[in-house]
């Protein structure tokens, strides 16, 4: 009987599709921890300076911020209170307010903290001791909402991966079948084959390369439309350019191709050797 060549196209792109979602919810997870962590790292914190501070006294609480691990010293600005009052002009346009109540604005000292630093304790314990400075009026954070903004990237993530494992289910039964009525034309092909002697490493070892390969070219168009979205996302919001981790995203690419030849390669074995243990009489 001639041998006919099994088509693969639907198991390549069911695993395709299957690794892209994955895939997703990867980038996804690694990007909201990034985008949460530069968002904290973006907190304002603000060092109020009493009314009448000597000048001198300006440089040893600038130094003593400084000093902080958890400061980021690049972020460090001092402001004076006719700075202030000047960028409010600007963007009001009237300070006839801050004229008649000329204490409203302070010189003050403007700076970020690492991330993982912005809600601990030893924040707070430095903030309360920062208020008993003689030169200190109050320390305060920008009215954030850190919480909420890491909770939604959360539930993206998983979303994306509740329905990365939904369509893994559906997709790995999808690909059995679609493999196995590919090889159903060389059914007779490979039984006859292990009638005249050939072991059964032999006979599956042709349809298991043949699988291997699909699973690196489903991987391969997971990882081109990743590799896609990421552009668009980057083009759309310049900021993303921020979060880009190059080393993790190839730690991720180089898991999908793991997954799609693990996937298409046991899928294929187990569809070859079903045959294998048919008697000749089942393959009718």
């Amino acid at each position: 009987m001639p041998r006919t060549k099994p088509t693969y196209l639907y198991a390549i792109v069911s695993v395709a599709l299957v690794l892209f979602i994955l895939g997703f919810f990867a980038l996804t997870a690694l990007h909201g921890r990034k985008l949460v962590t530069l968002f904290k790292e973006k907190v304002d914190i603000w060092l109020e300076l009493k009314p009448g501070v000597p000048e001198s006294e300006v440089p040893r609480i600038i130094s003593v911020v400084r000093q902080q691990p958890f400061v980021k010293k690049e972020s460090v600005t001092f402001i004076t209170r006719e700075q202030a009052m000047a960028a409010m002009k600007k963007d009001l346009g009237d300070n006839s307010l801050l004229e008649d109540n000329p204490d409203l604005l302070r010189d003050v000292i403007r700076f970020n903290v690492q991330a993982d630093f912005l809600e601990s304790d030893d924040l707070a314990a430095w903030r309360e001791e920062m208020r008993q400075d003689s030169a200190v009026a109050d320390v305060y954070l920008e009215a954030t909402d850190t919480g909420n903004v890491g909770k939604n990237i959360q539930n993206l993530g998983l979303l994306a991966l509740g329905l990365g494992i939904l369509l893994i289910f559906a997709a790995v039964t999808l690909i059995h079948n679609t493999i196995r009525l590919a090889l159903y034309s060389n059914r007779f092909l490979i039984k006859n084959q292990e009638l005249v002697g050939a072991s059964w490493a032999f006979i599956s070892r042709p349809y298991i390369q043949k699988g291997i390969a699909n699973g690196f070219t489903s991987a391969a168009l997971a990882i081109v439309a990743l590799i896609a979205l990421l552009w668009w996302m980057y083009r759309m919001v310049p900021e993303f350019g921020q979060l880009q981790d190059l080393n993790a995203i190839l730690v991720v690419f180089v898991g999908l191709v793991v997954l799609g030849v693990l996937i298409s390669g046991l899928s294929t074995y187990f569809v070859v050797n079903k045959f294998l243990r048919m008697r000749v009489d089942d393959l009718y």
